[in-house]
């Protein structure tokens, strides 16, 4: 049987590039600031808000047709407002997807709030210290907007 070369340089390349799948405690981990991220929309308590992001965290997104960028720090102060929101009960979240590749992840979250519907894309890392969300994209809609 003859191979090509251009075969096996193919193979090579694709074996070179294929990552382990990821263990369950590096995606029990890479939860942890996601779940953080939740928490902190559930409480409005900075903390929460703190574990998740990296210090230097962006977000970057489009909401009703308008893109926007800042500092995580800045949406952190905007968001902690120290108290449940008054329509928590009717408020749904959930981690959508979660991928780990070393130490990088993705991550999608669905936030389905009665004024808003958005989709959080996490870029996150892993620091000496745990896992961090370090770039969250967002695509956000509101009701009749």
């Amino acid at each position: 049987m003859r191979t090509r070369p251009a075969a096996l340089a193919l193979l090579a390349a694709l074996s070179v590039l294929a990552t382990p799948p990821a263990h369950g405690n590096d995606i029990d981990a890479v939860r942890v600031p996601l779940q953080a991220y939740l928490d902190g929309h559930a409480t409005g308590q900075e903390r929460h808000f703190r574990r998740a992001f990296a210090p230097d965290a962006l977000l970057v997104g489009v909401k009703d047709g308008v893109y926007g960028q800042r500092p995580a720090s800045d949406y952190v102060a905007q968001s902690s407002s120290g108290r449940a929101p008054r329509d928590e009960a009717q408020r749904k979240r959930r981690i959508r997807s979660v991928v780990v590749d070393g130490d990088v992840a993705t991550a999608v979250i669905e936030l389905d709030y009665p004024d808003m519907r958005a989709y959080d894309h996490m870029s996150l890392v892993r620091f000496e210290d745990g896992w961090r969300i370090v770039v969250k994209a967002y695509h956000a809609v509101t009701p009749g907007a």
